[in-house]
């Protein structure tokens, strides 16, 4: 009966201490998971932005090159003063 009763309580705390062991790891998770969500949606974000910078650069530069392809066929086409 003793050794019946010693295995109970062995496998009572065995099981009480994992329940511990699980519930400490759960809020550990559940704390950080909030945070890891945040940092994606920065990183996200940040990546989104870095995109349009580019894509706004590059339709700059094509601006800019049209703008001058344009001034380069208004003065060649201008008539000359002096001709």
């Amino acid at each position: 009966m003793l050794s019946q009763e010693k295995g109970f309580v062995e496998q009572k705390g065995e099981i009480e201490a994992r329940i511990n062991a699980l519930e400490q790891e759960r809020s550990t998770l559940l704390d950080e998971i909030p945070k890891l969500k945040e940092r994606v949606v920065l990183i996200r974000l940040e990546d989104k932005a870095n995109t349009l910078e580019r894509e706004v650069s590059a339709l700059k530069s094509e601006k800019s090159t049209l703008e001058d392809e344009i001034a380069r066929y208004t003065q060649a086409s201008a008539p000359q003063a002096n001709a």
